[in-house]
């Protein structure tokens, strides 16, 4: 099963490049966060057109989650109880019997910002309901942008993010609990250090990969023992040309994919 992760920033701008990798990477499953759209603008079309069942989490404007699945979706389940605080960062599906939840954590903004205080509320509330709902024996998988560099070299300069967040230690203390609990960072130990998933607009920051690495692929050691590969699509943080000549711009994030076997 080929899974991917990625964080489009706005589904309506980046629609044809979504079809476009869908067309040239074929996932079975793809977790799209940031769909700034309400659930009834969400184009599904691009996805059952390819024949793919989709479970939608959206809002308009900010924020929105997605999963598209070549296999049906069981038990979808929307929203991050006592947590999300009424924005759609959360949702859930099973496939082929691995749970998958798919995220878009919040970023924080900065260590004195309202919004820092909300992260750190909704990680905490994310580890609640995964350990009311699952157990480390299951299989699943938790995915998404979840806005931490959990280690020094997932982030270009550590020294200049020191309580910054995305690599503030409140952080780490959240994502050490998630890895307390069971969860693995299943991808790690695949990628070279420096391997990001995210450069800013600004700056030339793709070029000079001033990059972290936020966007993750955590699972239960089920799944981890049936990891076959993962990588980062950077190739598609560039821009491209769609088929009719299209200037297409492509998102800060890259897709990320972890591939499993069917069984151990």
């Amino acid at each position: 099963m080929k899974l991917i992760s990625w964080n489009v920033n706005s589904l309506n701008a980046r629609k044809q490049l979504v079809t476009m990798f869908l067309d040239a990477v074929a996932p079975d499953v793809l977790c799209i966060q940031e769909l700034k759209l309400p659930d009834d603008r969400v184009p599904t079309d691009i996805f059952t057109e390819r024949g793919y069942h989709v479970a939608v989490h959206g809002q308009p404007r900010w924020n929105g989650v997605l999963i598209a699945s070549k296999a049906p979706l069981a038990d979808v389940h929307k929203g991050l109880p006592d947590g999300d605080e009424g924005q759609s960062r959360l949702i859930a599906a099973t496939v082929d019997g691995v749970r998958i939840v798919n995220l878009y954590c919040p970023q924080g903004q900065a260590e004195d910002s309202p919004k820092f205080q909300y992260k750190l509320r909704f990680f905490d509330a994310l580890i609640d309901w995964i350990d009311a709902s699952a157990a480390p024996s299951d299989a699943l998988v938790v995915t998404g942008d979840i806005n931490i560099a959990p280690r020094a070299h997932d982030i270009w300069a550590p020294d200049r993010f020191k309580n910054v967040p995305s690599f503030h230690p409140l952080e780490h203390a959240r994502w050490n609990r998630l890895i307390e609990w069971g969860l693995i960072d299943a991808l790690e130990p695949r990628m070279k250090p420096g391997t990001y998933t995210f450069w800013d607009y600004r700056g030339g920051a793709f070029y000079r990969n001033n990059g972290m690495r936020i966007d993750h692929f955590l699972v239960t050691d089920p799944i981890n023992q049936r990891v076959a590969s993962g990588k980062v699509h950077r190739d598609w943080r560039k821009k491209k040309t769609s088929p009719d000549g299209e200037k297409l711009t492509a998102s800060d994030h890259a897709p990320v994919e972890m591939v499993i076997s069917a069984s151990a």
